[in-house]
């Protein structure tokens, strides 16, 4: 009996029926001594099989559903619930056979009872459809209406259940979202309120403690529901107290999880989870009931599944510790199970968090497989560990697929092969006689296992076989999916005829895949990729009535049919994955073919305003941005920015503009973190260490996740002239851990559960030190036109672009003007989008190539004609420039780029902002001290250990000694001392942080960059947030430094934005290489223009965008022979070598990351390369 007990089977009622007939009997006589036995030993078993039967098929039937969106044809095959049917009806029968016995005592209540429970059984099996006839509660007989007890009060619970709506659901503390204001929810509440008070009443009236505390519990869950907290906790407080009357530890224990429950709903209560997971285990493992126990862990983890649902990240955290305690399942830390709320592989599933998603996954799957190593050596075959390894490859497959990363894919390639042939092995042996059950041994409460026996059938076998083909399929769709993701690689690196290579070879594997559904999307999206809309369309035409209604709407907008895709919608009904993803639907196909109406715009607000409120839910920055990497959001703000252009109104392009900045400006909820702590000195270090620690948290799963691109290489015929990302540093993300060449899966686990414990216990402290700092993202505005325009300098003008599909629209804003200019692709044609990145990429490449002729001239054109010549007016007559471009372009360098028979950064400052609506409070910081008189960290020329085979930087050396003499109030690390611990120690507190050494980047996994120090020592992005206190000015004055993964979020992950995060009002940064000599002139340069007489600002203070303006245009003037020279006099004024033992310096020398140096001189002098690689982020 004790293997089926669980959360939604309490009994209860039977119990306290029991209870008052065994009170008021007396000597009870033999025949209902017989009853009695028989209701203990039979009966109640018997029931508690039955529920869990129904509840297992229930659950299954709505996942069937829920996956099961119908094709537009309308056709649904139904055979597939026939197995969980015939399940069903024997459960109901088993237990409506006892009837016969329990009629033949005489005793009318408990008949009566009987006939309830097993209506209520009928009920439980919701929409299943079963060959027995259902009926309804039936009536108790006509002498049983007044008593107090018995089938009474059971009746008004079970009635009170079905009006609250699933059996079980108060119990199971399962609280539903409802739409605001529907139909019916308050009456419905009512109702059961009434039923449930009814039978408190009677059980208060008959001294039963176990009706009461049943009665109370479902009060508690309706006050719940109401969001009647109060008087929630009083109830739930009244029913402990009757279960501990009634000696029932079942309930007490029930109880007192839903109080916990309770508590992580209100966000209080933090630590009582151990204290009640404790005393709970106890009673199980010695009173009590083990079954119990894992009843209520499940009941745990299934709201936590509804806190992800919702977005209630930390919630759900919590909840997931709290089960992990109460079945003491392995935990986040050696020393046993933890209370710290830390987060979960569903966190990640929900937050978008693909590389924590694969790596969690990934070690489930090597978990369950050695397990069934272990156990095969007993000659046993482990169905749920089976299971398990099938599930956890179609879910490593899906994040890889919306990852579009081509090794990820490739390893996803070999997880399906593994589950294959597990799924393979699974129907062979439950085919031959072996019966695989849920326990490994008869009679064992728990465990997994498998029993020889007869009578398997193939209740396992043939749903198996359904998910092998789905699996075949999957794997038979890897092939193309690789070159696909390889094409859009190639694509996004400027390499448009190599990308449509890849593209067209993945339509030719997409033949193979035998999944019609899937081998439509692949051949769609090869399609259009390669601009062959048309072809795409008829591909989609022909399988649309195969397809769900969802994604064939979705499938239809994204091959600029709207028109059809809104014939689609109608049939959608609610297989939508969040409310967002229909809304933008309706948005995208409310305006037709041209532009969209004030109704489509009017549908993206709605969804963005869901999809925030979602997102604001997930209190770390770091889930936030991988959260807003959804294309399906992207379009939502595209949609919200077309519609409020389309508008007519007079403030449209102001409106439009303010839109547009808001997908940018994600990043500032971790700067509004630091804000909330301000005023106190340790909560604002709190800050500090949780943004860390959150850093440190995605750059552990950004290793393991480089390990899995690693497993295997690229898809056959990949491209070989993709640019090489820079090699995976050897140092490991969490500085206290040691590196690992190939660890296991033992060591995996220990470092990722260290990460999330480590970020838990750091969130914790927050929440008790500046509890304001989790919410502070949930302040988000629409960034104010008004604002910007009032904190630009005078003569300045912002350039802000909005890059979407066929749509580029810029905006020029003055501090008295403001014009937009959009521009469209061409209709059916390649993406504007593709152009433009690839374009920009191309350009970008030959700034950063000095042997490049021409260094991509007419991509430079072409990017001045879209970007520039709209604004030609503005731009004329601007004294500075200020670019805001999207993510997309953020490696863009505006100030190269030709204009007015030069570059635009020839005359004037250009800088760069990720947002505009990050001026305001840029300019609100301003000082205006000479630089002279601020402290300043200068950190150059460690000496880095020879086996990380990185050469030396004489130039950076003389950049720090030369920076050093200009500004006298200076700390300087150098060679030995520029350590970790050092820089970590000293960086705070000082105004100018000055890093001069190696970079190594890399874009696909942004948290794992780093600046190289001495020894083993690198300071990566976690480090940054700690040692620079919002400096006013932050160098980075390496190699790469400006680069980052864009996501469709508008945000660029990586060291500038970890700049800004710490508050940094100006920053220096690389987009691309920087040749050691070349970089340390320009450095000196501007150093030598902020503390001396160079041009002055409004405050008297020279600011960092002229002087760098000033520093570069100087070294563009020279040539390669002054260059060398005033190299040479720099090191010698600073006591450095200026090179090789000639005297002379080497060309060879390299630049400041980890690249193959790049020989000769170049072949313009004036070439980008040598003068244009940092820029300024700020004002």
């Amino acid at each position: 009996m004790d293997v089926n007990w669980q959360p939604g089977a309490c009994l209860a009622p039977v119990q306290g029926l029991a209870q008052a007939m065994a009170q008021g009997a007396g000597d009870l006589p033999e025949g209902n001594l017989r009853l009695a036995a028989f209701l203990a030993g039979q009966v109640i078993p018997v029931l508690l099989s039955a529920r869990m039967i129904v509840g297992h098929a229930g659950r299954a039937h709505d996942a069937r559903e829920r996956e099961a969106h119908p094709p537009l044809d309308g056709g649904v095959a139904s055979e597939r619930d026939q197995d969980l049917r015939e399940g069903v009806e024997q459960a109901l029968r088993w237990f409506d056979d006892l009837h016969a016995t329990i009629a033949e005592s005489g005793h009318t209540d408990a008949a009566a009872c009987h006939l309830l429970l097993a209506a209520d059984l009928r009920i439980r099996a919701g929409g299943i459809e079963v060959g027995i006839e259902a009926g309804t509660l039936p009536a108790a007989p006509g002498k049983l209406r007044h008593t107090p007890t018995g089938s009474r009060a059971l009746r008004e619970l079970l009635q009170g259940d079905r009006e609250l709506g699933a059996p079980g659901t108060a119990e199971e503390c399962v609280v539903t979202p409802r739409a605001p204001g529907a139909v019916g929810a308050g009456g419905i509440l009512r109702a059961a309120e009434r039923r449930y008070e009814s039978a408190l009443a009677a059980c208060t009236a008959a001294r039963a403690p176990h009706g009461r505390a049943a009665a109370l519990l479902r009060l508690a869950h309706v006050h719940r529901i109401q969001g009647r907290g109060d008087t929630c906790r009083t109830r739930l407080a009244s029913a402990l107290d009757a279960a501990y009357e009634a000696k029932d530890g079942a309930c007490a224990a029930l109880l007192q999880v839903h109080q916990v429950l309770d508590l992580i709903d209100a966000d209080s209560g933090e630590g009582t989870e151990a204290a009640v997971a404790k005393a709970v285990a106890v009673w199980g493992r010695t009173v009590g009931s083990t079954s119990w126990v894992h009843g209520l862990s499940w009941l745990v983890r299934n709201r936590a599944d509804s806190w992800y649902a919702e977005g209630y990240a930390r919630s759900g955290d919590r909840a997931e510790a709290f089960a992990r305690l109460l079945s003491e399942d392995r935990a986040p830390s050696s020393a046993g199970p933890s209370a710290v709320a830390v987060p979960t592989t569903d966190t990640a599933v929900q937050a978008r968090h693909h590389g924590a998603a694969l790596v969690l996954i990934d070690l489930e799957q090597r978990e369950h497989l050695a397990r069934i190593r272990h156990d095969d050596q007993r000659g046993a075959l482990d169905l749920t560990r089976c299971l398990g390894v099938v599930r956890t490859a179609k879910a490593f497959h899906t994040q890889a697929t919306e990852l579009g990363d081509p090794e990820v894919a490739a390893a996803a390639r070999a997880r399906l092969e593994l589950a294959v042939h597990v799924g393979e092995l699974v129907v062979r042996e439950t085919g031959t006689g072996t019966e695989t059950g849920t326990g490994t041994e008869t009679g064992t409460e728990t465990g997994t296992g498998t029993e020889t026996g007869t009578g398997t059938g193939t209740w396992i076998a043939d749903p198996m076989r359904d998910v092998l083909a789905g699996l075949r399929s999957d794997l038979a769709a890897c092939p193309a999916q690789e070159s696909l993701f390889h094409s859009r690689r190639a694509r996004e690196a400027g390499l448009g005829d190599e990308a449509d290579r890849l593209a067209q070879q993945a339509l030719d594997r997409a033949r193979s895949i035998p999944d019609d559904v899937l081998r439509c999307h692949v051949r769609c999206t090869a399609l259009t990729d390669l601009g062959d809309r048309a072809r795409a369309r008829a591909e989609a035409e022909r399988m649309e009535s195969r397809l769900p209604a969802l994604q064939a709407a979705a499938l239809w907008v994204r091959l600029g049919d709207p028109a059809r895709a809104r014939r689609c919608l109608p049939h959608v009904g609610d297989a939508v994955e969040n409310s967002w993803q229909l809304l933008s639907l309706r948005a995208e196909t409310a305006g037709g073919e041209g532009t969209p109406t004030r109704e489509a715009g009017e549908y993206a607000l709605r969804g963005l305003a869901a999809y925030e409120e979602q997102r604001n839910r997930l209190a770390r920055d770091t889930l936030r941005a991988s959260f807003a990497d959804d294309p399906v959001a992207a379009r939502l703000h595209h949609v919200a920015v077309l519609a409020r252009l389309a508008s007519g109104e007079e403030d449209a392009p102001a409106v439009a503009f303010g839109q547009a900045d808001r997908v940018r400006t994600g990043f500032l909820g971790a700067v509004r973190a630091l804000d909330a702590a301000a005023a106190d000195p340790a909560a604002r270090a709190a800050v500090r260490h949780w943004l860390a620690t959150e850093v440190r948290w995605a750059a552990e799963f950004e290793d393991h996740v480089a390990a899995l691109r690693a497993e295997r290489g690229g898809a056959p015929g990949a491209a070989t002239a993709v640019p090489e990302r820079s090699p995976s540093p050897s140092w490991p993300s969490d500085p206290s851990l040691p590196p690992t060449s190939h660890p296991t899966t033992a060591v995996i686990r220990r470092r990722v559960d260290t990460a999330a414990l480590r970020l838990g216990e750091a969130e914790a402290v927050v929440r008790r030190r500046a509890p304001s700092a989790l919410a502070a993202a949930e302040r988000d505005v629409v960034p104010d036109p008004a604002a910007v325009a009032g904190a630009l300098p005078d003569g300045a003008v912002l350039l802000a672009y909005h890059l979407f599909d066929d749509a580029l629209i810029g905006w020029a804003m003055t501090r008295d003007t403001l014009r937009c200019e959009p521009l469209r692709g061409r209709p059916g044609g390649r993406a504007l989008t593709h152009q433009v990145v690839g374009a920009a990429r191309r350009f970008r490449d030959g700034c950063a190539d000095p042997l490049h002729e021409g260094h991509g001239q007419d991509d430079a054109a072409l990017l001045a004609a879209w970007l520039l010549e709209p604004f030609a007016e503005v731009l004329d007559t601007a004294r500075r420039v200020v670019v805001v471009p999207p993510a997309a372009l953020a490696l863009l360098p505006f100030h190269t780029l030709p204009w007015d028979g030069d570059v635009l950064g020839a005359h004037r400052p250009v800088s760069y902002l990720p947002a505009a609506g990050l001026l305001p409070r840029l300019r609100e910081r301003g000082d205006p001290r000479p630089w002279r008189d601020l402290d300043a960290l200068l950190v150059g020329a460690p000496a880095t250990d020879a086996r990380h085979r990185l050469p030396e930087l004489p130039g950076t050396a003389a950049e720090i000694a030369e920076i050093a003499r200009l500004l006298p109030r200076t700390t300087v690390l150098t060679g030995a001392r520029a350590g970790r611990a050092e820089v970590l120690a000293t960086a705070p507190g000082h105004e100018v942080v000055h890093l001069a050494t190696h970079g190594v980047i890399d874009e696909l996994a942004p948290n794992r960059s780093r600046l190289p120090l001495a020894g083993d020592d690198a300071l990566d992005l976690a480090d940054l947030l700690t040692a620079a206190h919002a400096p006013r000015l932050l160098v980075l004055s390496a190699c790469d430094t400006g680069r980052g993964r864009a996501t469709a979020g508008g945000d660029v992950l990586g060291l500038t934005r970890a700049a800004l995060v710490t508050g940094a009002r100006n920053a220096i940064v690389s987009l691309w290489p920087v040749r050691d000599d070349l970089g340390a002139l320009v450095m000196t340069r501007m150093y030598r223009h902020l503390a001396g007489d160079g041009q002055l600002t409004e405050g008297g203070t020279v600011d960092v965008g002229t002087a760098l303006h000033l520093a570069q245009q100087e070294v563009r003037a020279l040539g390669h022979a002054a260059r060398e020279a005033e190299y040479g006099r720099l090191t010698r004024r600073t006591g450095g070598a200026s090179g090789t033992a000639d005297g002379r310096r080497s060309w060879a020398a390299g630049p400041r990351d980890s690249s193959p140096a790049r020989l000769g001189p170049a072949l313009d002098d004036r070439h980008p390369y040598h003068w244009a690689p940092f820029i300024h982020v700020g004002v």
